[in-house]
């Protein structure tokens, strides 16, 4: 269903300038520009996401965030694949999981990586691909060893490991040590490791003698390390007390035993004690699974896994704030795997996160693996989840060697070229060219937004708003992934949307152009610009790979004096890279002087994701002092996001400091103004379009593709 797109200019030898965002993409024939869906073909710009939908939510309107636009309304949150924000060249050698190497360019959806559990004394485990893309981008050569001499290539913006953390290859500076892995268990590096040491001298650090021959040294050290050796009475026993009094139940091996032979009696006998409390208890576990857990049970069935719905784990062995027992959403007996499925909260909730880490190790130390996918992973990619399961419980023994080796020099090769990128779940990394790598930097729908591949239902225009109206949406939002990138798309869908009363919400990076602006006029009715790290010169030209926020202030100028479009701010705060409390000061005064003192910003809390799972979740403190800013710069309606619960999530009227709308999460809790958007207690006007939706109170979450 692709289609030409509108917002392009031709060029001489056919090429194309896309004039969709501010990157102005320059795009030879039989190529893509940056965003990996516009491209062109024989001279014409396509847009090949027309028609193609990858997700599709009901969603509240807060969730965008949106506070002061059509509150308490749900929304119908559709995106396409693709992003205007941002890894290695053609022939990358790939470490597999079986340990062969692959090229990059060969790499497909299902294959299954070499990856680390870096929090877990980096235990080497397999991850799946679950899509891969390509672009034309500039490589840099990173050199590193004594001499220099190993080298990798990739992208300025690729995330390599140091002993420091994650790091950009832009990034990287002479001293800085990264992570060299190679693989040690083959065949051919068993036999060249013995050819190498069977003539080898061993001297022995008992009684000095120097020993010829890897075999004459092995018959030495057995002989010499036990001479005189003497076992006294009194210590025989001591042996002999202590076999006597030991509970031989605390050897695992002896209490696996007794496990396995109570389990063979209880299935042959229906009288044995188990079965009391089988059926009470199987009706508990059973009473609620989740649509995604049921939709893992149906992997699992369709792989032929022998596996138990929520099965009880009690464990021997605890750690701090660990609980006697836990459930699995699934559990692989035979291999001791628990299969997690992880929903909103395990990611936006830092006692969640918590909680996790504490099972997580408690269940480690007890001898179980912990494989946590996420639910969206689980419906998306159901093929890959069934892959990377199969490939965790196979039986396959994976050994390394690593070694931290100093950076020489990195610079850029000059050279613009085919440049292939993949991600795999559930760990982000993977070994590429023998150094340890992250496919994944900030962006929080990285999962939608960073594939480059073509995928989605195909629906028309027509058919998006019928589901949003069958499903008693009020509003359509365009977001997950950068809107402007598929505007034609968005606007034919929006003015169909009009027709029907629905009205239409951008969640937007602001990297737009006036042909863009031009084009929403006509059917745009609320956006939310999302600035990350306050815009700061410095984060956005690292972390983005733009110049400055420049055209982002120019795109809202823009809507501000061309559109009558409802405009709110929203400003992600990084910890660490982001949270520079001038650069907030500086983009709080610009929205007072140039959008008035009544435009709602949004500070929202950063959770770890994509290329920076490194960094903590952000302070509430920094949140707190970044809000206490926009209220000195005059701005009266400023929120806290991500962190529910917070006083500062609720709006308060300016004229007697009353709570007017109150908030929990993305939940209105308290409505406290009259039918004509004035506070009840002093009458002060609340500049909030639209009354209170009466689908508040319903089930504004709900997956619809």
């Amino acid at each position: 269903m692709a289609k030409e797109a509108q917002l392009y200019h031709q060029l001489p030898g056919n090429r194309v300038r896309c004039t969709a965002c501010a990157r102005y993409c320059n795009i030879p024939e039989g190529k893509i520009g940056l965003c990996g869906i516009r491209g062109n073909e024989a001279g014409k710009l396509m847009l090949y996401v027309y028609g193609k939908i990858i997700t599709g939510n009901i969603d509240p309107i807060e969730k965008k965030p949106v506070t002061h636009y059509m509150p308490g309304t749900k929304i119908f949150s559709i995106a396409t694949t693709g992003c205007n924000w941002l890894c290695h060249p053609r022939g990358t050698k790939i470490l597999m999981a079986n340990a062969v190497q692959k090229n990059i360019e060969d790499i497909i959806p299902g294959d299954s990586l070499w990856s680390y559990e870096t929090e877990n004394g980096f235990k080497i485990v397999p991850s799946t691909v679950t899509h891969t893309g390509t672009r034309i981008a500039e490589t840099y050569e990173a050199r590193y060893g004594n001499r220099g001499e190993g080298s990798f290539c990739a992208t300025v913006e690729h995330p390599v490991l140091t002993k420091s953390g994650w790091k950009e290859v832009g990034q990287l500076r002479e001293g800085d040590e990264i992570l060299k892995v190679w693989y040690q268990n083959t065949p051919e590096w068993r036999a060249k490791r013995y050819d190498s040491i069977k003539d080898s001298t061993f001297t022995c650090g008992v009684c000095g003698t120097a020993i010829v021959g890897f075999s004459a040294w092995n018959i030495h050290r057995g002989k010499c390390y036990t001479r005189e050796l003497v076992w006294t009475a009194q210590h025989m026993a001591s042996v002999r007390r202590r076999m006597l009094t030991n509970n031989p139940m605390k050897d695992a091996t002896v209490a696996r035993k007794v496990s396995e032979t109570n389990k063979a009696r209880f299935l042959a006998d229906p009288t044995h004690p188990w079965h009391l409390n089988v059926g009470r208890l199987q009706g508990w576990l059973h009473r609620h699974p989740s649509e995604s857990q049921k939709m893992l049970y149906k992997i699992l069935d369709e792989a032929d896994i022998k596996y138990q719905p929520e099965y009880r784990i009690k464990t021997e062995q605890k750690t701090e704030g660990s609980k006697s027992y836990h459930i699995a959403d699934a559990a692989i007996l035979e291999s001791k795997l628990d299969i997690e499925i992880d929903g909103w909260w395990h990611y936006n909730s830092q006692e969640v996160a918590q909680n996790d880490a504490i099972r997580d190790r408690t269940l480690q130390l007890n001898g179980w693996n912990v494989l946590r996918i996420s639910g969206s992973k689980v419906h998306n990619h159901p093929e890959e989840v069934k892959a990377l399961i199969i490939e965790r419980i196979s039986p396959v023994i994976r050994r390394n060697k690593r070694a931290w080796l100093g950076v020489k020099s990195v610079k850029p090769t000059g050279w613009f070229e085919q440049v292939y990128s993949l991600e795999c779940i559930p760990n982000h990394n993977y070994v590429a060219d023998g150094i340890l790598v992250h496919n994944c930097q900030y962006c929080q729908n990285y999962d939608i937004s960073q594939r480059r591949k073509i995928e989605g239902v195909d629906v028309t225009p027509e058919a998006v708003v019928e589901m949003a109206v069958t499903r008693g949406c009020q509003g359509i939002a365009y977001t997950y992934n950068e809107p402007t990138i598929f505007i034609e798309f968005a606007r034919d869908i929006g003015v169909e949307a009009h027709k029907r009363g629905i009205f239409n919400i951008f969640v937007s990076n602001g990297y737009g152009t006036p042909e863009a602006v031009s084009l929403v006029k006509n059917f745009l009715d609320c956006i939310t610009v999302d600035f990350k790290g306050s815009g700061e010169r410095s984060f956005v030209r690292r972390y983005i790979n733009i110049p400055s926020a420049d055209p982002i202030y120019e795109y809202i100028l823009d809507l501000r004096d061309k559109t009558q479009v409802h405009i709110e701010i929203t400003d992600l705060i990084v910890p660490q890279i982001g949270d520079d409390l001038g650069a907030a000061e500086k983009l709080c005064r610009w929205v007072y002087d140039n959008l008035g003192p009544d435009t709602p910003i949004h500070f929202l809390r950063f959770h770890p994701d994509y290329r920076l799972m490194h960094l903590p979740w952000t302070p509430i403190e920094t949140l707190e002092k970044h809000h206490q800013i926009a209220k000195k710069a005059g701005l009266r309606f400023a929120y806290l996001g991500n962190i529910p619960g917070h006083p500062l999530e609720h709006t308060y009227c300016p004229g007697c400091s009353k709570i007017v709308v109150e908030r929990y999460g993305f939940d209105i809790a308290g409505w406290h103004l009259d039918s004509h958007n004035r506070c009840e207690t002093c009458g002060h006007p609340i500049p909030i379009y639209g009354n209170l939706s009466n689908t508040v109170r319903e089930n504004r979450f709900l997956p619809v593709l």
